[in-house]
C-alpha cells in the first residue's frame, strides 16, 4: 500500500495513503532507520544525514521556486499518478520540514529509495447506511459522461466502469442476471456504471441516492444495454440489501481476475492501470479501445475507478515469439502517447511505475521533472543497490526483457493469473509456498520439463526445483481447497497438488505396489480402524508413564526418521475411540406418530479417535450425536457393513485413486440403501467427511439427504428441543469444509443457543488436513500461530475430531465436538410440546 501509494474503489486522491498516512518506519540504504513517530528518531536520524537532508531540502526548494515546474507537479496529482516519484511532497510542505518531505517521497517509491516497514494511518469515516446501483449504457462514451457528471454534481462515493468484455463475464454471474434486467445480449458497445452512496443517516443515504438520479436524469444520457431498446433510470434501482448490492462489489473486486482467466492458454495477463482527468475519459477510453483492435488484442477489457477517470486494461499476452514480443512493443508505444501526450494523463494511476512503465516516464513527465528524480534515486541511494531498474531505468527497452512467460501446466490452474487472492487463506503461507507460490514454480517445473533436450543447466534447475517442490509444494500443502473459496474464478490449487501425488505415484518404482497395498487395506479397512483405537490408548498410557516431554522428543525424532510418516505426538492427542454402541435407544415417544428416522454414519475418524486423556469430557460424539437423536423423536438407522465403511478421503489426499473410488462407491451404495433412496436424512459426524462424500457421489440427488451434525441440528432439530444457554463464553471453530459447503452461519446460530458469547476463531484452514498437520506439525504452528483466544473462553467445539486436537495444542482450550455442547444444552419436549409439533 504505501511502496505503491495503492488506493481503491472509493478513496479517490484525497483519501489515498500519501493524504491519509500519518506516520511509518524506514531502513534506508546504509541500515539506517527512521522513525517519524518518534522525535528523538527523527532528531537523531537528520543529524546523521546532513547531506541527504540539505539536498532534499535544496530539491523541494527549486521546485517551490520553479512556478512552471511547481504548476506541473500540482496538475499531475490533480488526479491519480503513481508514475515515478511523488514530487508532490516537493511542493506540498515547507522546506524547513524535511523530515514530512521524507515520508512523503517515500510513499509510492516501490523500495528504491528505502524499505518502509511500518506504516500508521489516519482513519476516514466509513458511513453505515449503503445503497448501489447498476446502471447500463449503450455505449461506453455515454457511461463516461455520466461519471463525469456524477463527479461534478453530486457527493456519490464510488462510480465504476464496465466495458463491453466485462459485461459478458458478468452475464456469466447468476446474481448479476436476477438484479439486471438488460445484462445478457447487450450491445457490442455496451457500457456499466456501478454506483454506490452512501450516509451517516438512512436520510442522508437517501439524499444522496435522490442527487444522483436527478444528475443522471438532467444530463439526458440513454439508459439500457441496447440501443433498439431503451431503457429508464427506474429501471436501475438502489439496492440497499447487503446480500444484492454485495453481488456487484465482489463482481468488480474479482473482475480482474475473472477476465484474466478467459485468456488463451499459455499467455500471460497483463494489466495496465492509467488516469486522465475525468471529463477526458470517454475519449481516451475509445482510444484505447480502437488501438487495442488495431494491434489484435481483441479480448482487452478496460474498466475500473470511472469517477477518477482511472481505468485498468486488461488484456492476454503471449511471449513466445519475437512477432509477440514486437506487437507488444508497438501497442505499449501507442498506449503511452495516447494516455501520457494525447490526454494529459497518467501511465500508473495506482499500482505503481515497475520496469515496464519506467522507459516512458519522461515521457509522461518531461525532462526536467525526470532528472529531478533521478537526482532524487541520487541522493536516497547513491550505489543504486535499492530495487535496481525499477521506477527510473536508463533502458528504453527494458520493458522488453526478462519476460516472464505462463506455459500450460495443468488444466487445473491454467487460468491462473497469480493474482494472489487466494493466499490468505493457505495455512501454509508463512511456512513454506502459498498456492499462488505453488502454482507459478510448478509452471516453471512444466516448462523445464517440456524441453527435450534440457542443457545442463536446465537440467540442474529442474532437478533443484523439484527436490524443494517435493517438500515445500507437495509435503505441506492442506489440500483443503480453502484457496478456492478466495478465487474469483475458483481454482483450487489443492486439486493440483493431490494430481502431482497420484501423478508422482503412478511413476515412481513402488507405485504399483503401494496403490496395490492401498487398495488391500481398503479391502480389510474394518481390521485398520479397530487396531487404531488401541494403538492410541498404548500411546495414551506412555505419556502417563513417561511424561509428555520425553514423549515429545521421541516422537519427534521418530517422525524425522521416518520422513514424517509417524505422526509428532502432542499433549492433545486422543485417546483411542470406545467402541460403538449400536444399540438403539429409545427415541421420544409421540402418541400416535411412528418414530421419524434418520441414516447416521460414523465416520472412521470418530470410531478411531476419541477425546484427549486432557480434557475432562469422557464421552463419545456418537454418544452425544445418538442423546440427541433420541431427544428429537428419531430412530436411528446404521448403514450396512458399518465396520469397513469410510468416504476415501485417506486415500484421496495421498494419491491413492483406486482405493479412494472403491471406499466412495461402497460407501455411497449403503447410505442409498439405509436411506431408502434419498428419503431419509443422513447425518455424517465429521464436516470434511461429508464434504469428500457429497464431491464423490454419482447420484446427485443423495446430496441433498446429507448432513454434517450442526446443518443437521439447524434444520430438524432447533424446534423440537428445548434450550438453554450453559455456558458463558465458548470459542468455535468453522471446518474448511462447513466454509465450502457454505454453513458457517448455522455454526454461529447453533452454538448461540447454548453459550451467551460465541467466539469465532477467525483461522481459515487449521493447516490439520487429516493427518498431514501431525505429521508436519510445522503446519499447524504457522495457521494458528496468530490463534488467540479471550481468556474467558474455557470450552471450543468444532466438527472435525483432527482439527480439534490442532486447536486445541496451540490455543491451550479443549476443543471438541459441538454436539457435546449441544446434548448439554438441550433436552427433550415435554409429550405435549411434542404432539403440537407433530
Amino acid at each position: 500500500m504505501v511502496a505503491n501509494n495503492s488506493s481503491g474503489m472509493c478513496c479517490g486522491v484525497s483519501q489515498n495513503t500519501y493524504h491519509t498516512l500519518r506516520d511509518l518506519r524506514a531502513v534506508f540504504a546504509d541500515g539506517s532507520v527512521l522513525d517519524t513517530a518518534n522525535p528523538a528518531s527523527c532528531d537523531a536520524w537528520v543529524k546523521a544525514h546532513p547531506q541527504l537532508v540539505a539536498g532534499v531540502a535544496a530539491l523541494a526548494s527549486r521546485v517551490q521556486g520553479d512556478r512552471q515546474l511547481a504548476a506541473l507537479v500540482r496538475r499531475k496529482f490533480a488526479i491519480k499518478c503513481t508514475t515515478g516519484y511523488s514530487l508532490n511532497a516537493l511542493v506540498d510542505f515547507p522546506v524547513s520540514d524535511p523530515v514530512e518531505i521524507i515520508k512523503r517521497l517515500l510513499i509510492g517509491s516501490e523500495g528504491t529509495l528505502g524499505f518502509v516497514s511500518q506504516a500508521t494511518y489516519n482513519t476516514v469515516p466509513e458511513w453505515p447506511h449503503k445503497a448501489s446501483t447498476f446502471v447500463m449504457f449503450p455505449d461506453i462514451y455515454s457511461a463516461c459522461r455520466g461519471a463525469s457528471v456524477l463527479r461534478d454534481q453530486t457527493a456519490v462515493d464510488a462510480v465504476e466502469m464496465f466495458d463491453r468484455a466485462s459485461l459478458r463475464e458478468c452475464e456469466r454471474d447468476e446474481g448479476m442476471v436476477k438484479l439486471v434486467k438488460d445484462i445478457q445480449g447487450s450491445d457490442e458497445m455496451a457500457a456499466a456504471l456501478l454506483i454506490e452512496c452512501r450516509g451517516r443517516t438512512p436520510e442522508a443515504l437517501e439524499e444522496r441516492i435522490c442527487e444522483v438520479r436527478k444528475a443522471l436524469l438532467r444530463a439526458g444520457l440513454p439508459f439500457g444495454a441496447k440501443v433498439a431498446q431503451p431503457m429508464s433510470l427506474d429501471d436501475y434501482e438502489f439496492k440497499h440489501d447487503k446480500a444484492d448490492y454485495n453481488v456487484y462489489w465482489d463482481v468488480r473486486k474479482g473482475l480482474i481476475p475473472i477476465v484474466g482467466a478467459a485468456r488463451e492458454t499459455g499467455t500471460s495477463m497483463l494489466i495496465e492501470d492509467v488516469a486522465c482527468p475525468v471529463d477526458k475519459l470517454g475519449d481516451m477510453t475509445m482510444d484505447l479501445v480502437r488501438m487495442f483492435q488495431k494491434h489484435g488484442y481483441h479480448d482487452a477489457s478496460c474498466f475500473g475507478h470511472a469517477l477518477e477517470g482511472n481505468l485498468h486494461l486488461v488484456f492476454s499476452q503471449g511471449f513466445r515469439t519475437a512477432e509477440e514480443v514486437q506487437r507488444f512493443s508497438d501497442m505499449m508505444d501507442e498506449m503511452c502517447y495516447i494516455v501520457a501526450t494525447k490526454h494529459s494523463g497518467s501511465l500508473k494511476g495506482e499500482h505503481g511505475t515497475g520496469r515496464n512503465i519506467a522507459p516512458y516516464v519522461e515521457m509522461e513527465w518531461g525532462s526536467k521533472a525526470y532528472e529531478l528524480m533521478w537526482e532524487l534515486k541520487e541522493l536516497f541511494d547513491p550505489d543504486y543497490v535499492l530495487n535496481p531498474g525499477v521506477i527510473l531505468n536508463k533502458d528504453p527497452n527494458v520493458h522488453l526483457k526478462n519476460l516472464k512467460p505462463s506455459p500450460p501446466a495443468s488444466a487445473i490452474v491454467d487460468r491462473c493469473i497469480e493474482c494472489g487472492f487466494c493466499e490468505s487463506n493457505c495455512p501454509s503461507r508463512d511456512i513454506t509456498l502459498t498456492p499462488r507460490q505453488r502454482i507459478t514454480t510448478w509452471r516453471e517445473i512444466s516448462r523445464l520439463q517440456a524441453i527435450e533436450q534440457r542443457s545442463p543447466t536446465e537440467q540442474q534447475r529442474l532437478d533443484t526445483m523439484r527436490a524443494a517442490y517435493a517438500y515445500q509444494g507437495d509435503a505441506t500443502c492442506a489440500a483443503d481447497g480453502m484457496c478456492q473459496e478466495k478465487c474469483p474464478v475458483k481454482i483450487n490449487t489443492g486439486s493440483l497438488i493431490k494430481s502431482i501425488r497420484a501423478e508422482e505415484l503412478a511413476a515412481s518404482a513402488t507405485g504399483s505396489r503401494a496403490d496395490a497395498l492401498s487398495l488391500r487395506l481398503a479391502n480389510n479397512y474394518g481390521t485398520f480402524v479397530s487396531a487404531v483405537p488401541k494403538l492410541l490408548n498404548v500411546v495414551d498410557f506412555a505419556h502417563r508413564v513417561v511424561g509428555p516431554k520425553p514423549l515429545e522428543y521421541i516422537s519427534s525424532a521418530l517422525n524425522r526418521v521416518s520422513g514424517h510418516a509417524i505422526p509428532q505426538w502432542n499433549p492433545y492427542m486422543p485417546r483411542g475411540a470406545a467402541k460403538l454402541d449400536m444399540s438403539p435407544a429409545a427415541p421420544a415417544a409421540v402418541a400416535g406418530q411412528a418414530p421419524r428416522k434418520v441414516v447416521y454414519m460414523p465416520t472412521c475418524v470418530t470410531r478411531m479417535m476419541g477425546p484427549s486423556s486432557s480434557d475432562a469430557e469422557r464421552g463419545s460424539v456418537h454418544q452425544k450425536l445418538l442423546s440427541l437423536f433420541a431427544k428429537g423423536g428419531y430412530e436411528v438407522v446404521y448403514p450396512e457393513g458399518l465396520s469397513e465403511q469410510c468416504c476415501g478421503m485417506i486415500f484421496s489426499s495421498k494419491g491413492f485413486k483406486a482405493a479412494t473410488a472403491a471406499k466412495g462407491a461402497a460407501l455411497e451404495a449403503a447410505l442409498t440403501k439405509a436411506s431408502e433412496g434419498g428419503k431419509l436424512p443422513i447425518v455424517v459426524d465429521t464436516s470434511p467427511c461429508l464434504a469428500q462424500i457429497k464431491g464423490d457421489l454419482t447420484d446427485g440427488a443423495l446430496k441433498f439427504s446429507l448432513y454434517e451434525p450442526v446443518e443437521f441440528i439447524r434444520h430438524f432439530l432447533m424446534d423440537r428441543l428445548e434450550w438453554r444457554k450453559v455456558r458463558d463464553s465458548v470459542a468455535i471453530h468453522v471446518p474448511c469444509s462447513s466454509k465450502k459447503m457454505g454453513i458457517a452461519d448455522a455454526f454461529q446460530t447453533v452454538a448461540g443457543k447454548c453459550a451467551h458469547e460465541v467466539v469465532p476463531t477467525g483461522v481459515p484452514c487449521c493447516g490439520m488436513a487429516g493427518d498431514r498437520g501431525m505429521r508436519y506439525p510445522e503446519l499447524t504452528a504457522g495457521a494458528l500461530q496468530h490463534l488467540a483466544l479471550p481468556a474467558s473462553c474455557k470450552d471450543g467445539y468444532s466438527t472435525s475430531r483432527t482439527c480439534e486436537v490442532s486447536l486445541s495444542n496451540h490455543s491451550g482450550v479443549n476443543f471438541r465436538g459441538l454436539v457435546y455442547l449441544v446434548d448439554e444444552a438441550t433436552t427433550a419436549k415435554s409429550a405435549a410440546q411434542a404432539q403440537a409439533l407433530a
